[in-house]
């Protein structure tokens, strides 16, 4: 049976929220477009980005973590590196050990935190995860 992008973006979405890294999130783990839009939580959202219908099914999925900022001491608000540094670790570890028998996963690079408007107050940790479909 050929999967879609809602049938991998739920799949993903279950992997995840079950993980040690689901676990890990302080907030909540959402599907695309599901984030409350003035959400200031830590939370992870799982996004397909690209696919193939080939014989062999595979693509790219998009982790996406926000991270609240935290105040220095002059009350500026900067990013949280240790959090950061936490949760980096996090998705490497559960790309590392999945042992989902439907998906091979890997990074499509490191995870890396990048900086949102200031009035956001929150950084964006960004993960291309590449993943082939073992079963069909």
């Amino acid at each position: 049976m050929t999967k879609t992008e809602i049938d991998f973006e739920r799949d993903f979405y279950t992997l995840v929220k079950n993980s040690d890294l689901g676990k890990e999130i302080r907030g909540s783990v959402y599907r695309s477009g599901m984030r409350p839009t003035n959400a200031k939580s830590e939370d992870l959202i799982v996004k397909f980005l690209a696919g193939t219908d080939e014989q062999v099914q595979g693509g790219i999925m998009l982790i996406h973590v926000y991270v609240p900022d935290i105040a220095n001491n002059d009350g500026r608000k900067v990013e949280d590196k240790a959090r950061v540094g936490v949760l980096e670790s996090a998705i490497i570890a559960f790309v590392k050990n999945c042992e989902d028998t439907e998906y091979l996963i890997r990074c499509d690079g490191l995870p890396k935190s990048t900086e949102l408007p200031e009035e956001i107050e929150q950084h964006l940790i960004v993960t291309r995860l590449k993943f082939q479909r073992l079963t069909q």
